[in-house]
């Protein structure tokens, strides 16, 4: 009798990484001799992959409200949890078996923004009915009794998990992200033997100090405390923005206002992040909140010192030799995070070798075992 596992993902974007970590799971699931039906609202930007269907979920694309809830609801009706092994979700469902939290908890999302909002912004935030259909979703996902197991990216997952649903840790198992390291192993020796070959390329100074920060979003990840931040440092520290957020020109705006618009340089968002790695010095992500963040970890695996918060799951991964983690947002604590990453004593090889073990192969492997047992 043939084994089967069902994979539950809504859309499809050739770059995300929720998407990645799909057809990699389809693909090794497949080679194990088990098949695998993927339920999604759109097959036809999805690969072709040996082993595997394509099964078309109806849904109303016309506002995010209406894809998410009409996904789910159609879900529901079609799928049969009975025929499968396991049925993991990599989306907002509520009939799955297993659960990737890899988006974390959108509670707890929510508690962190309410904090830096005005008394009427956090009514419209709590009241916005997306909002409300994702707490119900993820309610349901995190402790309908067909859960078997819930896979969390980080601790700090796990713990909220428990916290704010109160489903026992033994139901909690935490694989962290991966990186596909050797893959990077040719960039990171070209930025090795030849770093300000490649600034020049880049029309940037061979002799500065560049801090990198990459993600879209740009309140939620912390630019405005990173920009701000640069006031208490040297001239020749720069900082480079790789990401998008519909606000640019504010951030823009903000770092002209203080005398920095030539000390911070905007690419906007970037297919081949790793040339920006290659011309760092070090990695700055002061994000509000990160269930574990991909940025931070290939920012390690190209061999960059990293200066995060502890609200960010990576910083879970991270050494006393491969970065910093910093509990406050405000501009003079990302100033000193920032100091002491210029100062200190960096090994682009050590930090590299420190996240090897996360290669995204084995954590594939990581996860399809806790999917299985």
């Amino acid at each position: 009798m043939v084994q089967r596992f069902a994979i539950l993902k809504a859309k499809f974007n050739p770059f995300g990484g929720t998407e990645k970590i799909a057809v990699l799971l389809a693909k090794a699931l497949t080679e194990r001799g088990i098949h695998v039906d993927i339920y999604t609202s759109d097959p036809r930007p999805w690969p072709k992959i040996l082993g595997a269907n394509l099964l078309k979920v109806p849904s109303i694309k016309l506002t995010r409200w209406l894809h998410i809830s009409s996904y789910n609801k159609n879900l529901n009706k079609s799928l049969n949890r009975n025929q499968y092994l396991s049925v993991l979700s990599l989306e907002h469902t509520s009939c799955h078996t297993h659960k990737r939290a890899g988006g974390g908890c959108h509670i707890a999302w929510l508690n962190r923004r309410e904090s830096s909002l005005p008394i009427w912004r956090r009514r419209i935030m709590w009241s916005d009915p997306y909002h409300r259909l994702i707490l119900d979703i993820e309610r349901k996902g995190f402790t309908s009794p067909w859960v078997k197991k819930i896979i969390a990216n980080s601790k700090l997952v796990k713990k909220e998990v428990m916290e704010f649903y109160g489903v026992p840790q033994e139901k909690i198992a935490v694989v962290y992200n991966g990186v596909e390291w050797e893959a990077l192993q040719r960039p990171f020796l070209e930025a090795l033997m030849g770093k300000e070959g490649l600034r020049r390329r880049m029309n940037l100074d061979p002799s500065a100090f560049y801090f990198l920060f990459v993600g879209n979003g740009f309140e939620r990840k912390g630019l405005g405390p990173t920009i701000k931040a640069l006031r208490f440092l040297p001239k020749d520290v720069s900082l480079l923005v790789v990401g998008y957020d519909k606000r640019e020109g504010n951030y823009r705006k903000l770092a002209s206002e203080l005398g920095l618009q030539q000390r911070v340089i905007f690419y906007g968002p970037q297919r081949d992040v790793h040339r920006f790695h290659q011309v760092a010095d070090a990695f700055i992500l002061p994000t509000l909140y990160d269930p574990f963040s991909n940025a931070t970890l290939e920012a390690l695996a190209m061999g960059l010192f990293v200066i995060t918060t502890s609200d960010n799951g990576c910083s879970e991964v991270l050494r006393p030799e491969s970065g910093i983690v910093i509990d406050s947002l405000n501009e003079e604590a990302v100033a000193e995070g920032m100091k002491k990453a210029i100062s200190t004593y960096k090994d682009p090889k050590g930090i590299r070798q420190s996240v090897k073990h996360l290669n995204l192969e084995n954590q594939i492997s990581k996860l399809i075992e806790e999917c299985l047992t």
